[in-house]
């Protein structure tokens, strides 16, 4: 199911391309954590050291991490993007991969926990992390292949 998912996901993000639209500088790490906030407002970013050169929806696939299989996802996700549109371009196309995204970090997520066994997330998620990286990607090659 993972090596399906693999090569799926290396199809699509080459056919989708890196151009100067959609590929530059991101965090490649943002996510709840590695926001500084007061009550009702972000105020930082922080831990730049995953900062390189990606595709601009990576950041939303890693902004879920973890939380992929929420049932609020969907509704954050459509906030994501009318958010994002208020600063940036989003074409249909950006938005038609945000899922592979949130795929491509899963199965980053995954290979990153199986060669950091010596860590304490790693060992907590490490028992059904790959079990339900199995599930999201038999929802998503249903959909996306």
């Amino acid at each position: 199911m993972l090596a399906r998912l693999d090569e799926t996901l290396r199809d699509r993000l080459a056919a989708y391309g890196q151009g100067h639209e959609r590929w530059g500088l991101i965090h490649a790490d943002l996510r709840l954590a590695n926001l500084l906030a007061r009550p009702g407002s972000p105020t930082a970013v922080i831990d730049f050291d995953d900062c390189g050169f990606g595709w601009f929806g990576y950041d939303f696939g890693a902004a879920v991490s973890f939380i992929e299989d929420h049932p609020d996802v969907p509704a954050a996700t459509d906030q994501w993007v009318e958010g994002y549109r208020r600063v940036a371009p989003l074409s249909a196309e950006d938005e038609a991969e945000l899922r592979t995204f949130v795929m491509f970090r899963r199965l980053l997520l995954l290979a990153w926990i199986g060669s950091h066994g010596d860590v304490d997330v790693a060992q907590e998620l490490a028992p059904t992390y790959a079990v339900g990286s199995c599930h999201l990607a038999e929802e998503y090659l249903s959909s996306h292949t």
